[in-house]
């Protein structure tokens, strides 16, 4: 049976001379069996280009030049004999069409180049990016870095302390996500867990071998060497911080639960947290 490919959504900045979410994209696609759906989204007001002598002649001037550039910029897919399709949009509100276009597309991954921001400035405006990680179905990779992954390491966090079923579902598809990328990069697997009073072994998903440390077990469990378990106790993003310095991982792979009104945006989301305060790119699953 032929081995289905991995579907990479890529989203283009049209206002970037440097795609590094492509450049990931890209890297990705070589090491495994991926095929890259590259999305563009454009739009231009017709008082800002006096030049233009219709609202129509804009659009189809602007979806144009947009083609063009995409083709330039795909080149190196056809160079690497990487499959790639296209997706060019005409709208205002960009990341309701993205959300609708992952949505459609079904695919495994979406790939997006991030900057990171102050703590005002993502307090004080929706970004794109914490958008697209509350409510997207799809996994997301937010990037940082357009070079070869540093280090061997994903470093896939989850929550053993919460006792409801969404944590545990959640769990659940981090692992399956970070099993899947790391087979696909080809890196070492390790995994995070932070408590914030004492461990309670009841709520974790096995019984613990008195013979054996929670930490041996935990391991054994979820299939990685007892040095790649990291569970401590503290506060998380302050904690999971300083296991990211401690282990340099290449990718941080974090659940998201979308939050809303007043009190979802004070309190925030350890993943939109981290996402400015780590080196690695980050990898979110909702």
């Amino acid at each position: 049976m032929k081995q289905k490919r991995t579907q990479l959504f890529v989203i283009i900045d049209p206002e970037s001379t440097h795609q590094v979410a492509l450049v990931k994209a890209l890297l990705i696609a070589k090491l495994g069996n991926c095929h890259i759906h590259a999305f563009m989204c454009v739009y231009n007001e017709l008082k800002d280009n006096p030049q233009a002598s219709s609202r129509k002649g804009l659009k189809l001037h602007t979806l144009a030049e947009a083609e063009a550039r995409l083709k330039e910029l795909l080149e190196p897919c056809d160079t690497c004999d990487v499959p790639y399709t296209t997706e060019i949009v005409w709208n205002k509100r960009w990341y309701e069409m993205l959300l609708h276009s992952i949505a459609k597309s079904g695919c495994d991954l979406v790939i997006k180049s991030s900057i990171h921001h102050s703590k005002a400035k993502r307090f004080f405006s929706r970004t794109s990016d914490y958008t697209l990680m509350r409510y997207s179905p799809s996994p997301i990779l937010f990037t940082h870095q357009s070079q070869e992954w540093r280090t061997d390491k994903i470093l896939a966090c989850i929550d053993l302390e919460s006792e409801d079923q969404q944590h545990t579902r959640l769990n659940n598809v981090i692992i399956r996500n970070a099993r899947a990328v790391a087979e696909i990069i080809g890196m070492d697997l390790c995994i995070a867990s932070v408590y914030k009073n004492s461990i309670d072994e009841t709520r974790f998903p096995i019984k613990v071998d008195t013979s054996g440390s929670i930490e041996e077990e935990l391991a054994r469990l979820y299939g990685v060497e007892p040095g790649n378990l990291y569970l401590r106790q503290g506060a998380a993003v302050e904690t999971l911080v300083g296991i990211c310095k401690e282990t340099d991982p290449s990718i941080l792979i974090i659940g998201s639960i979308a939050r809303t009104g007043v009190r979802g945006k004070l309190i925030g989301n350890t993943a939109e947290k981290l996402l400015d305060a780590v080196d690695a790119d980050v990898l979110t699953v909702n």
